[in-house]
């Protein structure tokens, strides 16, 4: 099993801020600001400067909001069995998304991520966001100007 993600964890740093905001971000809605707000997800365009292939995520967590790091190889990797469900996890969660594997996977990544999301939790896909934030400082962060 290779889940891999990267916690935000310097929320005070505007350094940081001032790096991510420069980046485009685009949901399953065409309004970033539905997609957040509404769905609770939106993912950026770029992948990580790194190279390890991630992209910055900011996704609802009950009723405030983490971010974090997530790659396509990670997500795909739960319907492809490289990640915690079962084939019988894969099959109903498949089951209840109205699809199948070939078509999800050849989704975007916002919808794939968003699914997954729905079906299995943000704690379950992301782990625990340490520092979450306020709608009001998502808003403030990441809505205006974007």
């Amino acid at each position: 099993m290779s889940f891999v993600f990267i916690c935000c964890f310097i929320l005070d740093n505007d350094l940081y801020y001032d790096i991510m905001k420069k980046q485009t971000f685009y949901g399953t809605d065409v309004s970033l600001e539905i997609s957040l707000l509404e769905y609770g997800l939106i993912v950026s365009n770029e992948e990580h400067e790194d190279g390890s292939g991630t992209h910055f995520c900011i996704y609802r967590q009950n009723d405030l909001f983490g971010c974090g790091h997530m790659s396509e190889e990670v997500v795909n990797g739960f319907i492809e069995g490289r990640e915690f469900p079962d084939a019988k996890d894969i099959v109903s969660f498949l089951n209840w998304c109205g699809t199948t594997a070939s078509i999800w996977l050849e989704c975007n990544m916002a919808i794939k991520l968003q699914d997954l999301l729905n079906y299995w939790g943000s704690e379950n896909i992301f782990g625990t966001d340490y520092s979450p934030m306020t709608e009001e400082e998502v808003k403030e962060r990441w809505l205006n100007n974007n």
